[in-house]
Parts: structure tokens; sequence; C-alpha cells
């Protein structure tokens, strides 16, 4: 093949003028494998001039072993016409001057001239492309080793993008998630809103955002979830997406909502603790310095009273003596309930009949207060320990009239399925809605100040709460300011173990 040299023929120099401007290398090679023609953009890429490489055998350009192989492939194919290279692209190693090599896409064609065929080969760089893929490469790797969840979405919503993160944290595999609609896949319903909005914010160009949410993994399980989200744009730099970077942080807010509760809870027990040592000491005190102040009016040699005043000091002193009595024994029945060693002693026992006694008992206090005192009772057999549920019945209705300054008090007790269910009710002032869930909480009153109306150290309602658990039953309260309130016992008809669930329709625990 003669081919056009730089002073050549018009037609001949427009077809050197092809060959210079192709972008790829382009050489030419005859039958001996010879260079016989080189352009431009293969003089820049190897390093050679095009008067040195021409005459040069080709096999210069290439690094062993991918020398010797080449130079078969063109005898096999002048020999046999095998194409083993010929009309095939493939990637190739290539050697430059100064002996550095490079990857280079190569594809040969064959032409014949004057009986004579040569070879064209075109090369293109893959360098860049090589060092583009590499970046690539070790990015995805890097993104795949870390612990984060990374996904990538379209601006239809579509998962694009799902690492080994996202499908560690979340449950599906990447071939489950690629492809579906990320807010249906991991976002709960009450989120898609905040979900939308933020869709709407990236899609502006905002970013990248920073959010804690919920979402949901494979198994329906809800995890707390810190986000960096950011903007995915093309090659005109539009928005075409958005990545994601999530991490899990459903244990550490987990427990950071633990140690809250916890310090909450710490400080309740000392405003507790506070409130009980300021109103037992106040309980201690007042009957005590009844006491003290009585002793010595009857040890004043002096001025000894007479026997009327002589026996009302003396009832002073026996009802300062059994208020502290009966705060010694409240206090020592919460001790012993709270450790587990209080025990119940049951036997049958008539309900109705407990309702009658803590009603009779109840008659001079009420009369004292003039507040009317009314029952309703029909019979009724249970077993419980009748010590305690009387104790409990009658710490109720201590408190009714105790809280009640005028009107009446109501007792009864029904059947109530498989319970027996005892009512107190009261027209007193109500119990505040923000009071009824710790009503039943030990040392916890309405009022804790010294100046309060009724008496009590706040262990009355505890011990009912306390009794009615130990008989396996549910204690509660309805009251509305200004209306009076109504509590409840339920007591099952047969106590622990044997006992069967006593909730009767609408008594649920007020802690609950």
């Amino acid at each position: 093949m003669e081919l056009p040299s730089r002073d050549a023929p018009p037609g001949q120099a427009r077809l050197q003028a092809l060959l210079d401007a192709a972008v790829d290398a382009i050489v030419i090679v005859g039958e001996d494998h010879l260079i016989q023609d080189f352009s431009q953009a293969a003089s820049k890429l190897f390093g050679y001039d095009r008067r040195e490489i021409l005459g040069q055998p080709v096999d210069m350009l290439m690094p062993e072993p991918f020398r010797s192989a080449h130079a078969g492939y063109l005898r096999r194919y002048l020999d046999s016409g095998e194409p083993r290279i010929i009309g095939l692209g493939r990637e190739v190693p290539a050697l430059r001057k100064d002996g550095t090599t490079f990857p280079a896409y190569l594809s040969v064609g064959v032409g014949q001239e004057d009986g004579r065929r040569f070879f064209v080969g075109i090369l293109h760089d893959l360098s860049r492309e090589k060092e583009a893929f590499r970046r690539v490469r070790d990015l995805a790797s890097l993104v795949d080793s870390t612990g984060d969840a990374v996904t990538g979405e379209n601006n239809a919503g579509v998962v694009t993008y799902w690492n080994k993160g996202a499908a560690e944290l979340f449950g599906y595999t990447a071939a489950e998630a690629l492809g579906r609609d990320l807010a249906e896949l991991l976002v709960p319903p009450e989120r898609r809103a905040e979900f939308s909005t933020l869709r709407e914010r990236l899609q502006k160009g905002e970013g990248p955002l920073r959010v804690e949410t919920e979402r949901l993994d494979k198994t329906g399980k809800r995890l707390i979830v810190s986000q960096t989200v950011s903007p995915i744009r093309d090659a005109e730099g539009r928005v075409a997406g958005a990545s994601t970077i999530a991490r899990d942080v459903t244990a550490r807010r987990t427990a950071e909502r633990a140690e809250a509760l916890a310090r909450r809870a710490a400080e309740e027990a000392n405003r507790v603790k506070g409130d009980f040592l300021s109103i037992v000491s106040h309980e201690l005190r007042t009957p005590l310095t009844v006491i003290l102040g009585n002793i010595a009016l009857l040890t004043d040699g002096g001025n000894m009273p007479g026997p009327e005043v002589a026996a009302s000091i003396a009832q002073d002193i026996e009802d300062s003596a059994n208020r502290l009595l009966g705060l010694i024994n409240d206090l020592l029945d919460i001790s012993d309930m709270e450790a587990g060693q209080a025990k119940l002693r049951v036997s049958p026992v008539q309900a109705d009949e407990l309702v009658r006694e803590a009603v009779l008992a109840a008659l001079d206090k009420a009369d004292e207060k003039g507040l009317a005192i009314t029952f309703e009772a029909a019979p009724l057999e249970i077993t419980a320990d009748p010590l305690r549920l009387k104790q409990a019945l009658a710490n109720l209705v201590d408190n009714a009239i105790k809280f009640t300054p005028s009107g009446s008090v109501f007792v009864g007790v029904s059947r109530a399925g498989n319970c027996a269910l005892f009512e107190v009710t009261d027209t007193g002032p109500g119990i505040p809605d923000d009071q009824t869930a710790r009503i039943f909480d030990a040392f916890h009153q309405a009022d804790t100040s010294h100046t309060r109306a009724a008496q009590g150290a706040g262990l009355g309602l505890t011990i009912v709460r306390r009794i009615v658990e130990l008989h396996g039953g549910v204690v509660n309260v309805q009251s509305e300011p200004g209306t009076g309130s109504s509590f409840f016992m339920a007591i099952p008809l047969t106590p622990p173990p044997g006992a069967v669930a006593c909730t009767p329709a609408g008594l649920d625990d007020p802690r609950d």
C-alpha cells in the first residue's frame, strides 16, 4: 500500500487530513509487521515522532507478553485467514516511548491494495476511564464497607442504590429494594407527609439536610434513624434524585429515654421523700404536741383540773395516741407490702356484711360533720382476707368523710361478672384530672401544705391499692372537680392463685 506523504496530491492529502484529524490513535501496519503510517493522535499518545516510527516493527508499541501473542495473531491470520483479532475490539496494554504502559481499547481492520494486505489499528486510551472506574470502585467499596445505610433514589422516589449497610439495617437485599418506592418500603404512614416535604426541599436544591426520624425495617419494626440526605445532580446540574446516609440510633435514643425516665423517677422519688418527711413530721408533731400539752396540765400540781376536765384531757390524749398508732401501723403495712411480706389469710366472707360494718364504724364521724351516710348491699359471699378487706374499705370510707365538707357518702357492693365490686362515692370537691393517675401513690396528697384541712400522711389509698392487688383485683377512681368522687374496688370472688382476671367493663387501672 502506497501511503500519502505530507506533500501528496489533493486526494491523498485529503486522506492524510482525515487520518490526522482522528481523535483516537490510528496505526497502519503492513504484512511485514512494519508501521506504514502513524496519525498525529498516535504520535501524541505513544510519544514517537511520525518520522522516527515509520518503518519500525509494530511490536515496539506493545509490552511483553502481549507483543509475542500479537505477532502470532497476525501470522495466523495471514496463513489461515482466521480472524482472531480482526473486526473485534478488546482491551490491550500499550507501551509508550518512555517505557510506561497504559490500557488501550484496540480494534483492527484489514484492507488490501495492489494484492497486499494492510492492517489498520485504532486505539483509544483507557487511562482516564480506568482511573474513574477505580475511583468509583474504591468509593463503592468504601460505601459498602461502612456500617451506615446508604441509599439512592430518583426524582420519582424509586430506589436506585442500596448498599450492604442498608441491607443489614432494613433487612431488604439490594435485589428486593432496587426499583421499589422508597416511601412505601421504609416510611411509616404517619411520616409520609414529613417525607414528602423533605423530598420537595431536595428537589429545590436544598441540602444536605440532617434529620432524625423513624423508619420501618422488613419485619415492620420501628427504627429511629439519623439521616443526612443530599440532592443528586445530573451533568447539567439539575436535581435528578437524592442520596441518604442513615444510621440506626434506636438503642442510643432508647437509652437516653430510659435515662430521662430514671432521672424523672429519681426526682419524683426525692419529691415524694420530701413530701413524706414534711407530712409525717407534721402528723407526728401535731398529736405529740396535744399529748405533751395535756400531760403538762395534768402534772401541774397547783392547778389540778376537775374530773370533767381531766376526763376531756384524757380523751384528747387517747385520740392523739390512736392517731400516732394509726400512722405507725400504716407505715408498717406499707413496708411489709413493698417488701412482699404481706400475706393474705383468706376465708369465706359476706361482702355485704363488710359494707354494713364499715358504715356502722363511720357513723359517728359522719354525724360529727353533718354528713348523711347510706349503703346498699345485696348478699354476696366471696373468699378473701376479711381483715385486710375491711381495712381497705374503712380507708375509702374514712377518706370520703374526711374530704367531704357537706353532703353525703354512699357505700355499696354488687356482683360484676366474676368480681365483687365495692363502691364508695362522696359529694366532696372531687379530684383534679392531673391528680387521679397518682392518687394511689404512696405519700401522695392533692394538698401537701401544712395548712391543709384534712389530716393524714397520704398512705390510706396506697394501702387500699396494695390490698386489692394482693387479692388479684383492681382499684380505680372516677372523679370530676366540683361533683365528688367514686372509688371502686373489684375483688375476685376467689383470690389468687385460683383467681380469674377481674376487670369489670370500664374499670381500668388509673395508672395505665
